[in-house]
């Protein structure tokens, strides 16, 4: 049975429920984006398939709405259920159920949860949706926008303790996910299975630091499509060329490279902020890695704040880098391979689907929060994006063969809310 069936079971029971066992709150943000690039377009999340491309407004990127129900069974039981919309390329009751669980909480110290949570990746993972929990206009797309799973079907146990006067909260969770991922007019899928993760957290009332590391296997191509037109390709020459493996030697290695099924990649992150007075500072940095032919990311940001009654002032920067696979390595024979017909476009395809993944790219970022009122705030952000040469796969690209370097402006204006 689907994990998001649970809100269904806890709908089912809500006829015995007594007014004072459920709650029911919501949050959203209202956002419009403008970029001024003419090849790539803002997105925030790696399966959308739309963007703001040469200063036209966007609206649906930026803009979410998120509906909760917390039904208390007894004491120490209790369900959750939260829906989210955030302009998924598929919107159905899959791709916008966040968060559908049973917990149990044994004690002060011991809980243990059952369902869809969310993928405990980041400093914001719990709120990351919640535009007003944060002071952002949008966290930083470096880090926050790189993995299109946003969700865990599984279980997790978490324990609460204190080490003098330092709050130490630690995590074990397993389970899978799925979700899309969309390049400029082509989609794939992102299924993840045997994920299995731990996160420790210290905190006091004036800082706190936190350490996360995820394993998971994927079980699925990517690039499905483009990844067996090109497998077929190369099958087609070796039979029909019998000196095909002066010209491409080790044919078989190349292909093995372009299938990522199967293959086991870990995620790791470190991250803390620190309050004083009326100053904030946060940081994070993350890595991906795989056992195999993977490239390796490496992202992060720092951040600084100003907080008023009213009003928060802040900057952000923040960096991403992937090693980008050198297809020279292969010790193809371009020069032949170019003779032969299609050879040259699958030379092409082959370092494209390569280098698929591949992000670089640094953002300097300026920005403010006003709170209009205890459950509504506004938020403006510029971004100043400098994209290296075949980096700029968070964006839309629309010529994603050759993916130009380019600088690009990038203003925000979001009204979040809570209710």
């Amino acid at each position: 049975m689907k994990l998001y069936i649970l809100p269904w079971l806890l709908l089912a029971g809500l006829t015995n429920a007594q007014p004072k066992d459920l709650s029911f709150s919501g949050f959203g943000t209202l956002g419009v984006v403008s970029s001024d690039s003419k090849a790539y377009g803002y997105r925030t999340n790696l399966d959308q398939g739309d963007g703001s491309f040469n200063n036209t407004p966007e609206f649906a990127n930026s803009t979410v709405l998120g509906l909760q129900l917390d039904y208390a069974l007894h004491g120490n039981t209790d369900l959750v259920f939260q829906s989210v919309y955030y302009n998924q390329h598929t919107v159905t009751l899959e791709s916008t159920t966040r968060l559908a669980f049973a917990r149990f909480s044994a004690n002060p110290a011991w809980s243990f949860r059952l369902g869809r949570t969310a993928l405990d990746l980041f400093l914001l993972t719990e709120y990351r949706d919640v535009g007003f929990g944060y002071i952002w206009a949008h966290p930083p797309s470096e880090v926050y926008n790189l993995l299109p799973n946003r969700y865990l079907d599984g279980v997790d146990i978490t324990h609460n303790g204190y080490i003098h006067n330092i709050n130490f909260r630690s995590k074990l969770f397993a389970g899978t996910s799925s979700s899309d991922f969309t390049a400029y007019q082509r989609r794939g899928n992102v299924k993840l299975t045997d994920i299995v993760g731990v996160s420790f957290n210290l905190e006091t009332i004036r800082w706190s630091l936190q350490f996360r590391y995820t394993s998971a296997r994927f079980t699925n191509e990517l690039e499905s499509q483009a990844g067996k037109a090109l497998t077929s390709a190369i099958n087609t020459f070796a039979q029909a060329l019998p000196d095909f493996d002066t010209i491409w030697p080790n044919s078989d290695g190349t292909i093995a490279k372009l299938r990522v099924k199967d293959r086991v990649a870990n995620y790791m992150s470190l991250g803390g902020k620190y309050d004083w007075q009326r100053w904030s500072a946060l940081a994070e940095i993350s890595q991906i890695g795989a056992k195999a032919d993977l490239n390796t990311v490496t992202a992060g940001y720092t951040s600084l704040m100003f907080h008023s009654q009213n009003y928060s002032l802040y900057g952000i920067y923040a960096a991403i880098h992937t090693n980008i696979f050198d297809i020279d390595t292969l010790g193809i024979d371009v020069t032949t391979l170019a003779t032969i017909p299609t050879g040259a476009e699958l030379y092409a395809g082959v370092d494209t689907t390569l280098n698929t993944y591949n992000t670089n790219q640094s953002t300097w970022s300026l920005g403010g929060r006003w709170n209009l009122s205890p459950s509504l705030a506004l938020k403006i952000q510029w971004d100043r994006t400098r994209i290296k040469e075949k980096g700029g796969v968070l964006w839309l690209n629309k010529d994603f063969a050759t993916q130009p370097k380019e600088t690009i402006n990038t203003l925000f204006t979001n009204l979040s809310f809570i209710f």
